[in-house]
């Protein structure tokens, strides 16, 4: 049986591939059998692309064509840089692009922007995780509004039916550079953020990806908090 988690974000650029490379590399030296689905990127072009970050983080297990079988090089929406090709985004692959992942043990799925950003002209991130019936990871940048950021998308994405997984606070960018305590530093933010978060969501755990770090802070066991995955035929 595989099991699955669905990382979405607030935006789009919270820090999302690093949340997810992170549970991808703990899994790892878990020695659970762990691949990543991306099901659809835009803004792909050369260099490290978030594709190959996240095969990477499952040391390269499946192809990596399977990783995100739809790639476009645009920095749009998905549907405008597929159209920027003269293509369209193929609704059924963004279902069945899972299946090749299917003979592992855990399967991490990355959206793209946030939980109800298109993927398509049809298809929203919250359509695949419903659909999937998989728990949620919630990344938002450590930022001022963080707060307000992260109690909308938990509160919508519950009316909806889904299982907030946790909420994590990603650091996209370094401290104060001359006082990492300084009131409008990003760490102090991220701290505060999680303090009052924690107070208004008790039910769910928030934690904190620091700036360039490779562990989620406290410690969650990923697996534990997926479920059975959904994978369509």
């Amino acid at each position: 049986m595989t099991q699955g988690l669905f990382i979405s974000g607030t935006d789009t650029n919270v820090g999302k591939t690093a949340v997810a490379v992170s549970i991808l590399k703990q899994s790892i030296g878990q020695r659970i059998d762990c691949r990543a689905y991306k099901p659809v990127a835009s803004g792909v072009q050369g260099g490290l692309s978030d594709i190959e970050r996240l095969w990477q983080a499952t040391e390269k297990s499946g192809n990596r064509e399977d990783v995100c079988p739809q790639a476009f090089q645009l920095a749009v929406a998905p549907e405008q840089a597929a159209a920027a090709e003269e293509k369209q985004i193929d609704e059924g692959l963004l279902r069945k692009g899972l299946s090749p992942h299917g003979s592992s043990k855990f399967v991490l799925i990355e959206g793209a922007g946030g939980l109800f950003s298109p993927l398509s002209y049809q298809t929203l991130n919250v359509d695949l995780a419903r659909e999937f019936q998989v728990p949620i990871v919630i990344v938002d940048r450590s930022h001022l509004g963080a707060i307000g950021r992260t109690l909308m998308a938990v509160t919508a994405a519950e009316s909806v039916g889904l299982t907030v997984a946790a909420v994590v606070l990603s650091q996209t960018e370094p401290c104060h550079p001359d006082n990492p305590q300084m009131p409008d530093s990003s760490f102090v933010i991220a701290r505060q953020a999680r303090e009052e978060l924690q107070r208004r969501l008790p039910q769910i755990l928030i934690c904190w990806l620091g700036y360039e770090s490779t562990s989620i802070e406290p410690y969650v066991d990923w697996f534990k908090k997926s479920a059975h995955l959904q994978i369509p035929m």
